[in-house]
């Protein structure tokens, strides 16, 4: 999502020195004065823009990582099943272990989280 706004603003950015080379004569000096960017605030902003993405996306990874305990409680079982599985790893009533277990839940079980600390 981040960059296609990031491309986007890019775009913009290009149009306007296209639009600003093809009317450079023809415009008058205080219109173009106007639209004039310093390349050197350009250049901080889209440092700053891409720090922030890198430091959002980081912020995700980690969110993703985080590992939960999940107890399972099936009617048709007397003990609940105990799995861990990593937050991003879980879909709704699906979600892929630790070790590479792939588990659907059904209707009529219910589950328990908790974070592992």
């Amino acid at each position: 999502m981040l960059v296609k706004v990031l491309i986007t603003v890019v775009a913009i950015l290009i149009g306007l020195g296209m639009l600003k080379r093809r009317n450079g004569g023809a415009t008058h000096r205080s219109a173009s004065a106007s639209l004039q960017i310093n390349p050197k605030w350009l250049v901080a902003g889209l440092v700053i823009v891409a720090v922030l993405a890198g430091l959002w996306g980081w912020s995700r990874y980690q969110a993703s990582q985080t590992l939960l305990e999940l107890h399972v409680y099936s009617p048709n079982q007397a003990e609940p099943q105990r799995y861990l599985v990593r937050q991003g790893d879980m879909d709704g009533r699906r979600f892929i272990t630790v070790n590479g277990l792939r588990v659907t839940l059904g209707e009529q079980d219910r589950v328990e989280i908790q974070t592992v600390d």
